[in-house]
């Protein structure tokens, strides 16, 4: 069946302030781009995974979720040593965070918006399951 994660899309209307975002902003690798007739497509290491952002010729609308309960795909969600430390050294960079770090079910977390307002999670430490 399914043996991996492999990468994770987001369409962005932007792509220079897109790249320039995840890689100098949040340090991902950029590996590489697809020219494509429509638009460019542009691949960054994130973990073992990858981050592919599209942008299209033709724009199409935005998509926001409003509330947590909302149907859809909610955030994007990355591990990092130290919430707190990464939350300050963004803020720096003038990234807009949503919600400020906070312990929660035994993790720390804290979320902010890409330039296209896609929402980021950063974690730290591990999420204790139940059995499902």
């Amino acid at each position: 069946m399914i043996n991996k994660f492999d990468h994770f899309t987001v369409t962005v209307t932007d792509m220079e302030q897109s790249v320039k975002f995840y890689r100098d902003t949040l340090g991902l690798e950029v590996l590489g781009k697809l020219v494509k007739e429509n638009g460019i497509f542009v691949y960054l290491k994130l973990g073992e995974g990858m981050l592919e952002l599209f942008e299209f010729d033709k724009k199409g609308e935005p998509y926001k979720q409003k509330d947590l309960e909302d149907i859809g795909i909610q955030h994007l969600g990355m591990t990092v040593d130290d919430v707190d430390e990464v939350t300050e050294e963004l803020k720096a960079k003038d990234v807009n965070f949503l919600v400020e770090p906070q312990s929660v079910d035994g993790v720390r977390l804290a979320f902010f918006e890409d330039p296209d307002g896609i929402n980021i999670e950063i974690m730290e430490g591990e999420l204790e399951l139940q059995p499902y």
